[in-house]
């Protein structure tokens, strides 16, 4: 529902939280493990969740901070400078038609977004969308899930949540890797391919396409519609 360029996203988000962890930290190793602890959340073996893989793994050469100390770090940030982050996304401009036809249709709505974001960060992403106030039944963040994309427990998960199986279910993204992998599963898919509403694939992106390689074989993912937003609305007509 948001469109952004990844890596100048990813940039900008280390550049504002790293002032909250000036005293035990320089910027640019700050980067370095912030990208480390992502890429070892989204390795996540749903033995914990997934704000808990992060910040294990960002607190493991960090013994004078406490696990309590680290979270309360990061939401400050989250509360205090990654609402500033918002001059870097623009809404797909038929995001908030297209799910309010869909509960108007009295579809289920589910926001599968990967879990890398905890539900603070995620409630803002919400509103920088436009859909915050629709009847959302799950959003997936880092709190609330043990694995990320491409995995297939993350979607069995949300599947278990939604009490759905997979043939009563559309996944609709613009990642083939991240996206289409729910059709590992038996969920139907559909590739956003319009120029207008395709985010800027970049570094994150290609870590979860290198994962995807390791947990699931890719040649096996299945897009079953591609186009635009606006004709998402036409095979949800169709099912």
């Amino acid at each position: 529902m948001i469109l952004f360029d990844e890596d100048k996203f990813l940039l900008e988000y280390a550049r504002l939280a790293a002032p909250y962890f000036s005293d035990i930290i320089d910027e640019h190793a700050f980067f370095r493990k912030l990208l480390a602890s992502t890429q070892h959340m989204m390795k996540n073996d749903g033995k914990t969740t997934n704000v808990e893989a992060f910040t294990n793994h960002f607190l493991a050469d960090f013994s004078s901070l406490s696990y309590e100390e680290c979270y309360t770090r990061f939401d400050r940030f989250y509360t205090e400078a990654f609402p500033k982050l918002n001059s870097l996304i623009k809404p797909a401009t038929t995001g908030r038609q297209l799910l309010h036809h869909a509960l108007e249709a009295g579809l289920q709505v589910a926001i599968a977004t990967n879990p890398i974001f905890p539900k603070r960060a995620t409630v803002h992403r919400l509103r920088w969308a436009n859909v915050a106030d629709l009847d959302i039944a799950l959003v997936t963040d880092a709190e609330n899930m043990s694995y990320c994309k491409p995995r297939p427990e993350y979607y069995q998960k949300v599947l278990d949540i939604l009490g759905r199986q997979p043939p009563d279910c559309l996944m609709v993204g613009n990642d083939p890797v991240s996206d289409m992998s729910a059709s590992t599963l038996g969920i139907k898919t559909f590739l956003v391919e319009n120029e207008e509403e395709i985010a800027r694939l970049g570094l994150v992106s290609a870590q979860i396409g290198d994962q995807a390689r390791e947990v699931v074989d890719e040649t096996k993912f299945q897009i079953d519609w591609r186009g635009t937003l606006k004709d998402v609305e036409k095979v949800l007509l169709q099912r």
